[in-house]
């Protein structure tokens, strides 16, 4: 009996003589991990995926494509929250950075260089010998890529301490970015910006800074492969406290009243609702609001009880009591990401979709009742086992809404009612004047339609000069 082989995709050979055979895939059924990112948005299946293992290998591929005229899609850990960019289903030229894992620390320059594909954990753990560590996220951690964060969240991510620091684009030096027709660029006085360098060193006196424009742009304008970043001394000390609080209104004046401190008395901080299942287990039989969680990092011991002392006197005054231990311990592990609850928090999930939005301090309360009721204004939750648990983290001048939309059941109807539920969400925000904070797939479609005509017409501008054809993540903000 004859066997017939599989047609492989036109460009497999062109590609396959850039990476290796071994890193190309266009067989259907490997092809189906990557049509979807953790959230329940629908899937879009790629036509080929491919795993460069450098800057030019990805701007090998990059030329190919734009040569063919073939679109290109971006995957990181694959930890996206916004579903996958739809570009064009079937014909997608999926570029998978996970080769692209190097490492260089730099102690001297306190700084360390990555590859687009470094996983935040191991990045970590090639700073720790020396004493030093990376400001990037909490969760997910052992996932979570480089590029995936710098280009996919508001401010290139919410970092490990973010309420005193701020988002991690305060600590990005600079990036290397392959543009749409395969030239390499970097930012912050490197190669291509700065001909008397050979390495990315600095943002503040380059002219006008470009690492922004692919900051938070999901690969629309080019494809991050390669981050510098600041690196910061590992505290000698850390300890943590949790406070039950009992209602909605308490969580936010004890979080404004310790926000506009002049000092921030903690290092990070989150709450979350009681109904949370990351807490309610530990939290005991509780009828609280909500659990505060402070984590206070320094070099004395005497100032982290100073601080501690601080923000009880404030959480006391407002009714909240000291927390379990237990609370204690998640507080401490928790907010820093060393407790594996939150490394694999995808994995203890049944369907979930989650939002993180940011909005004005002053008045998030009123938005986050509103969000939430918009949440509830959909009916089927009973049916469904649909639970939203909200948290919040404050950050300066704006706190940071989290909600995680999640259903007991595996079903296509619980899946359905998430979608559904999210989308009430969405149209809330965009009601209101925010967005989500994930700049990926479905989510950037709904932030870009809230965009004033003058703006879009800026990005649409931009797109165009940089990629004529069309083929870096199309669909991507609707450009």
């Amino acid at each position: 009996m004859e066997t017939r082989k599989k047609k492989h995709h036109e460009l497999y050979d062109a590609i396959a003589a850039i990476v290796g055979k071994k890193y190309v895939v266009d067989d259907e059924f490997e092809l189906i991990p990557y049509a979807r990112d953790i959230s329940y948005f629908h899937g879009v299946m790629p036509g080929i995926v491919v795993r460069p293992a450098s800057t030019e290998e990805v701007a090998a591929i990059v030329k190919v494509a734009n040569s063919t005229k073939y679109p290109i899609v971006v995957k990181g850990g694959g930890n996206a929250g916004g579903g996958v960019t739809p570009g064009e289903p079937g014909r997608n030229i999926m570029i998978d950075m996970g080769r692209m894992d190097q490492i260089k620390v730099d102690i001297d320059n306190l700084k360390v260089t990555v590859g687009g594909g470094a996983r935040l954990s191991t990045i970590d753990d090639a700073l720790r010998p020396y004493g030093y560590y990376t400001n990037t996220v909490i969760g997910p951690y052992f996932s979570a890529t480089a590029a995936g964060l710098v280009s996919g969240i508001a401010g290139a991510g919410f970092s490990k301490n973010v309420s005193s620091i701020g988002c991690n684009w305060t600590q990005i030096i600079g990036l290397k970015v392959v543009l749409p027709n395969g030239d390499v660029i970097t930012t912050g006085a490197g190669p291509s910006q700065n001909v008397n360098r050979d390495e990315i060193m600095f943002r503040e006196v380059t002219g006008p800074d470009l690492t922004d424009l692919f900051v938070s742009s999901g690969g629309a304008f080019g494809l991050v492969t390669e981050v510098v970043q600041k690196i910061v001394p590992i505290p000698k000390h850390m300890k943590a406290i949790s406070y039950l609080v009992p209602t909605m209104e308490d969580v936010w004046d004890i979080s404004l009243e310790l926000s506009r401190m002049g000092r921030c008395p903690y290092t990070n901080m989150i709450m979350f609702e009681m109904s949370n299942y990351m807490v309610k287990p530990i939290a005991g039989d509780t009828d609280a609001y909500g659990v505060l969680l402070y984590c206070v990092e320094s070099d004395s011991e005497a100032d982290i009880e100073i601080r501690l002392g601080e923000i009880k006197e404030v959480c006391e005054a407002h009714g909240a009591v000291h927390g379990n231990e237990k609370l204690d311990y998640f507080a401490l592990h928790g907010t820093t990401g060393t407790m594996e609850m939150v490394h694999d928090v995808g994995a203890n999930s049944c369907p979930f979709m989650t939002w993180e939005s940011m909005f004005p301090r002053a008045t998030s309360l009123k938005y986050a009742k509103g969000l939430m009721a918009a949440f509830a204004s959909v009916p089927g939750h009973r049916e469904n086992a649909t639970a939203v648990g909200m948290y919040l983290v404050p950050m300066g001048n704006v706190f940071l809404i989290g909600a995680t939309l999640r259903s007991g059941f595996q079903t296509p109807e619980a899946e359905e009612h998430l979608r559904k539920t999210w989308a009430a969400g969405a149209k809330y925000m965009r009601s209101i004047g925010t967005s989500s904070a994930y700049g990926q797939g479905t989510n950037s479609q709904y932030i870009a339609e809230s965009w004033s005509p003058t703006y879009a017409k800026t990005m649409s501008l931009i797109k165009k000069a940089l990629d004529p054809n069309g083929i870096m993540c199309p669909g991507l903000w609707n450009l």
